[in-house]
């Protein structure tokens, strides 16, 4: 006789394979295996009500609302002036230009995909001024999209802590680093490009030019310090902060708008981030009822005996982990794995002596590598959508990116300090 189990994972795969949404093909499974064991159905609906019963989601909604804010006030021309006269004088300057223009605006959206349509289009026309191919720039601006959701505020991060219980602080802090260290590792790899490429140089600004632009781009700057000021003073939660990055960017938009804010504009913003947030909701609901059962059926307990019982080394399965994450995300997206692969995950490592701030940072660097990955690669996508190069271009210059990110997610996994430094530093680990 088959087992409840079994029923459930089969209906599920059969559900995605057919081509049902996540969430739908979650709760039906779900539904099925409650038929099957004879469970009343009244608890699949308590456990979707338990899964988005979170203040802390209220955190997602703000900040996508915050990041679309920032796009329509002119944040991403304001990135792209200010990272030039930082870094465009450089050889080779217009593609570091592009790795911090990215690090800066991801400071205010938190998400990779709003990153590469915010900016992308912008930056491979620069890029091929500069001299660079137009698949290599795209390559480019789309594996610096990936820091947008590693450095705060990082919707991704939220998530995480969010269901497991990980302090949400410590883990928008804990990404700061690994984001600044995978953008080094990415201008590596233009140094090395442009030493054979031999792009133009950009031409250094005038003084009154300079001064202007730096005046224009401080308010745009001060976004992500606001959100981290607040939440390391403890002057708010991450969920307040969220509210509170929302505001401010109404304030942005209001000064950058000489003739009143476009109340269509507003509308169209307010209805996006509300369908976007209702699909992570929907999502929360789904994977809490799907956890459950998994939970019940000891499914992390049948995962961590088989770790077990092949190794118990720590740095052996931290590696299983890794590489099971970034196969995972060359076929799917990284919200199920947040949702129900996370919680079974945590349990598991904490046994391993690894803090759960460093094990959620480096799930999360992990997942958004695979959004740059194909064949399911989101970002990779949208990047050729904004830019209009043909994925399998894209993807024949994105080898020595994706080297350079394994390269640092190696790192941040086997030294935790580069995670676990600034947490501990202001008290949040």
């Amino acid at each position: 006789m088959i087992s409840p189990l079994t029923v459930l994972i089969i209906t599920f795969v059969l559900l995605m394979v057919s081509g049902m949404p996540l969430s739908f093909s979650m709760l039906a499974s779900t539904i099925v295996y409650f038929l099957v064991v004879g469970e009343p159905l009244y608890l699949v609906v308590q456990q979707f009500f338990i899964g988005i019963d979170s203040f802390t989601l209220l955190a997602i909604p703000f900040f996508m609302l915050a990041g679309d804010l920032m796009v329509v006030s002119g944040t991403a021309e304001k990135m792209l002036a200010f990272s030039n006269v930082v870094v465009g004088r450089f050889r080779g300057g217009v593609g570091y230009v592009t790795i911090v223009s990215s690090m800066l605006f991801g400071g205010c959206s938190g998400s990779a995909i709003s990153e590469i349509a915010g900016l992308g289009r912008m930056q491979v026309r620069m890029m091929e001024r500069g001299g660079f191919s137009r698949p290599f720039s795209t390559a480019l601006a789309v594996a610096a999209s990936i820091k947008g959701a590693i450095i705060p505020p990082s919707i991704p991060m939220v998530l995480v802590g969010a269901i497991t219980g990980t302090s949400i602080g410590g883990l928008l802090v804990g990404g700061a680093v690994p984001g600044v260290m995978v953008a080094i590792a990415m201008a590596i790899v233009i140094f090395v490009t442009s030493r054979r490429m031999e792009p133009a140089r950009s031409e250094p600004l005038a003084f009154r030019p300079l001064v202007r632009i730096m005046a224009d781009s401080l308010p745009f700057l001060a976004m992500p310090f606001i959100i981290l000021g607040g939440i390391l003073s403890g002057v708010f939660t991450p969920t307040e902060a969220a509210a509170g990055a929302v505001g401010y960017g109404f304030i942005l938009l209001a000064l950058s708008r000489r003739r009143g804010i476009d109340a269509a504009t507003i509308l169209h913003l307010l209805i996006r981030s509300g369908a976007l947030a209702a699909a992570v909701l929907l999502l929360s609901g789904a994977s809490s009822v799907f956890s459950w059962v998994l939970a019940a059926e000891k499914v992390p307990d049948l995962i961590a005996a088989t770790i077990f019982g092949f190794t118990d080394n720590r740095y052996v399965i931290l590696f299983i982990i890794n590489l099971f994450l970034l196969v995972w995300g060359l076929v799917m997206d990284m919200l199920p794995a947040i949702f129900i692969i996370v919680p079974m995950l945590m349990p598991l490592v904490v046994k391993l002596g690894v803090d759960p701030i460093h094990f959620g940072v480096v799930v999360v660097f992990n997942l958004v590598i695979g959004l740059i990955t194909p064949p399911y690669g989101a970002a990779l996508f949208t990047g050729s959508i904004v830019t209009g190069v043909p994925l399998e271009r894209i993807v024949r210059s994105m080898g020595p990116f994706m080297i350079a990110a394994v390269a640092v997610l190696m790192i941040i996994t086997y030294i935790p300090a580069t995670v676990l430094t600034l947490p501990r530093l202001f008290g949040l680990d």
